[in-house]
C-alpha cells in the first residue's frame, strides 16, 4: 500500500472521529496544527494539505502530493507514530483514552497492516497509554 494512500486513511479517520467529539472544523484545525509542528522533524510532511471544506461544496479535505510514496517505510510509521501521539495528548486523557481504539476500529484491515509494517501498533499505543495513565494514577 502506499504512504500517500495509508496517511490519507489515517488522517480521514482522525477527522472522522474528532470531529464527532467536536466539530470537523475542530479537528481539521488540530490536525494542521500537529502537521505544521511535525514539519521541522519531518520536511515530507510539506507535502500534505488538509483543509476544511465544510463550506464549500467542491474540494478535496486531505491533498497529498505523490513524493510522499519515495519516503522510506520507518520514517514514514515514525512521522505517523508522531502526528497519532500528538492528536492523542491534545484531546485529553479520556478522549485520548478512547481515540486510538477507535481508530484502530475504523482504519480497514489494510491500512492495519501497513501500519505494523511502518512500525506503528495501535494496539500497543493504546496499551502504553493505559500503563501511563496507571502509573499516574498510582503515584499521586
Amino acid at each position: 500500500m502506499e504512504n500517500s494512500k495509508i496517511i490519507k486513511d489515517i488522517l480521514s479517520s482522525i477527522i472522522s472521529i474528532s470531529g464527532r467529539k467536536t466539530t470537523q472544523s475542530h479537528a481539521i484545525f488540530l490536525i494542521e496544527s500537529t502537521l505544521n509542528t511535525l514539519k521541522k522533524q519531518y520536511s515530507f510532511l510539506e507535502n500534505i494539505n488538509v483543509k476544511d471544506t465544510t463550506y464549500i461544496e467542491d474540494g478535496e479535505q486531505i491533498s497529498i502530493m505523490t513524493e510522499v510514496n519515495n519516503v522510506n517505510v520507518h520514517e514514514m510509521g515514525t512521522a505517523v507514530k508522531d502526528i497519532i501521539t500528538h492528536l492523542n495528548l491534545s484531546l485529553g486523557d479520556e478522549a485520548g483514552h478512547f481515540f486510538l481504539k477507535e481508530l484502530a476500529h475504523k482504519l480497514n484491515d489494510d491500512s492495519i497492516i501497513s501500519l505494523k509494517n511502518m512500525g506503528v501498533d495501535l494496539d500497543l499505543m493504546h496499551l502504553e497509554k493505559q500503563v501511563s495513565k496507571m502509573e499516574k494514577d498510582i503515584f499521586k
